[in-house]
């Protein structure tokens, strides 16, 4: 994928209070935007604020000799408001060009390699906790290599949650505790019941260290079900386990008992006032989701991979669920190999919840349709719902990325903006009654189907790019600001995008211009250079990063 974008004067002010750490086998050179801004010595740290960065498009190019070492690499890593970027296959190497082009935004690196991945532990006194890997080229003979990553730094912040949830403060200013076991995390969430619904509204942050694996500890459970897919090897079957009696899903399918791990089946509660946030870059909650649900107000999910739920076993298990609930920002997190949902929500209204910076990882051995992706993505079943989807990376998927709406009383409103959808087979967007869905600012890129076309649908409000003027005009009228159109890149030829412009998307979102200045949406290219970058765990550092008055700090803030 091959993008050219050129910096609007809007966006031109510096980032230079951003700081960079760089480390190698050999020699580093560092140039951002074309500038040389230092020079470290062989196998020595270099620290140093990086300038010449600006909010937009930006390059960020290292040359780097292999120096004595047999097993060259090199590790970079940036730290700011965004949180951090490090090296990683997304940044382009090659042998030594003749000369500097390369470390220039104009340049076109897409037919460079993938960096190769290369082990080296971050050198003593190297940031930890971050995203950066030890990179080199596919030959380790290479003496020096150009590495480049040609990013697009957001104005926003890793401080705050953007839209809906711009009110949520989770755990602030509530007891700190650090859990590593099954039975300190659930106790730490939720350490009240009455019935199924937690009462615990105690303020408190909950830091997720290593691995919490759930898998096995309840048992296991046999209900029947069916194969609802047939995929031939190396793929999987995806099985259903029947909900009741009265359930049609395997209707004229062969039904037999399917035994699955039980504890994927029986969520942690969350209660209200909640922080749980993942430290560094490996936290992992595996074998169970989380349920926010019975009215609680005020969490954060931050900085965890939420994987390994009765993979390829459909309703026994989702990742995160929220149903009544209020003031919830799911942020920088990673979701893979989910029996059913990554995020589902219903009946209950789920309102004022921000879902940002998260990928959405839908390569799986499992699939619907035997094509490796998944189906079951995000499912936004809630009457009244509130929700905006920021800055995500939703990749590999075959549908339901989101699918939103159940009929319902209660009109649902729903900003997708700055989302970069990824390898989708058939549909992203699936937009139902009686949802309202602004949508901007998003790539599509190969993917077939961008919006549904499907019965009884809801009211979409989507622009391809560039936006025409009339539809402008009315963005100006109704939102006091333009929208950002959404770019379509390598489309597969033979299906439609199904954009459309229903005005009263436009009128109903008109009356949350706090919700929609989140600062407000990149230009269109945005996404494709920066959310990659910026997408999952392990970006927010060891630091704690809470909210509001308390202090950000992820390792690199002077």
């Amino acid at each position: 994928m091959a993008l050219h974008v050129s910096l609007p004067p809007a966006l031109a002010q510096s980032l230079e209070h951003y700081r960079l750490a760089v480390q190698g086998s050999g020699q580093v050179e560092v140039y951002i935007n074309g500038h040389y801004i230092g020079r470290s010595a062989e196998a020595s740290r270099l620290e140093l604020y990086a300038r010449h960065l600006q909010a937009g498009e930006n390059v960020i190019a290292l040359r780097a000799s292999k120096g004595g070492n047999a097993a060259p690499f090199v590790m970079a890593e940036l730290g700011g408001d965004i949180g951090r970027l490090g090296t990683s296959p997304l940044w382009r190497v090659q042998s030594m060009p003749a000369d500097l082009g390369w470390t220039l935004p104009g340049f076109d690196a897409s037919s460079w390699p993938q960096a190769s991945v290369v082990t080296a532990a971050p050198p003593a006194g190297f940031p930890t906790g971050g995203p950066a890997l030890g990179v080199w080229s596919a030959t380790a003979a290479d003496s020096t290599i150009a590495l480049r990553a040609h990013v697009w730094m957001p104005t926003g912040s890793a401080r705050l949650p953007q839209g809906f949830a711009r009110n949520t403060t989770g755990g602030a200013g509530g007891e700190v505790v650090t859990v590593d076991t099954r039975e300190a995390l659930a106790a730490a969430l939720c350490s009240s019941m009455q019935g199924n619904a937690c009462t615990d509204d105690t303020p408190r942050i909950i830091r997720l260290a290593g691995t919490i694996d759930f898998t096995g500890s309840e048992g296991s459970a046999t209900r029947p079900g069916c194969n609802y897919s047939s995929c031939p090897a190396p793929l999987a079957n995806e099985r259903l386990v029947l909900l009741n009696p009265q359930d049609t899903h395997c209707d004229g399918k062969p039904v037999f008992d399917i035994t699955y791990d039980a504890a994927g089946n029986n969520p942690l509660r969350v209660g209200s006032n909640k922080t749980l946030v993942g430290v560094g870059n490996d936290a992992v909650l595996r074998g169970k989701g989380l349920r926010i649900s019975n009215g609680a107000d005020n969490v954060i999910i931050r900085n965890i991979t939420i994987e390994h739920i009765n993979n390829g076993i459909i309703f026994v298990g989702d990742a995160i669920s929220i149903n009544d609930a209020t003031r919830v920002w799911i942020d920088h997190n990673r979701f893979n190999r989910i029996g059913r949902q990554f995020i589902v929500t219903g009946y209950g209204a789920a309102t004022d919840v921000t879902i940002s910076w998260n990928d959405f990882d839908g390569r799986n051995e499992v699939s619907h349709y035997c094509d490796g992706r998944h189906y079951w993505n995000l499912l936004l079943l809630g009457n009244g719902d509130e929700i905006g989807l920021y800055n995500n990376w939703i990749r590999h998927f075959s549908g339901r990325a989101p699918h939103a709406g159940a009929g319902g009383d209660h009109m649902s409103l729903l900003h997708v903006a700055g989302n970069l959808f990824e390898d989708g087979y058939w549909h992203a967007l699936d937009i139902g009654q009686p949802v309202r869905a602004l949508v901007e600012g998003n790539t599509f890129h190969t993917v077939s189907v961008p919006i549904l076309d499907g019965g009884d649908p809801g009211f979409v409000w989507a622009d391809k790019q560039p936006p025409t003027a009339g539809h402008q005009a009315l963005c100006g009228q109704w939102l006091s600001r333009p929208c950002a159109g959404n770019p379509l890149v390598e489309q597969p030829q033979g299906w439609d995008d199904n954009f459309r412009s229903d005005l009263i998307v436009l009128a109903d979102f008109s009356s949350h211009s706090d919700t929609l200045d989140r600062p407000g949406p990149e230009p269109a290219q945005a996404a494709a250079l920066m959310v990659p970058f910026l997408a999952g765990p392990g970006h927010l550092g060891n630091g704690q990063i809470v909210l509001h008055d308390v202090v950000f700090n992820n390792g690199f803030e002077p």
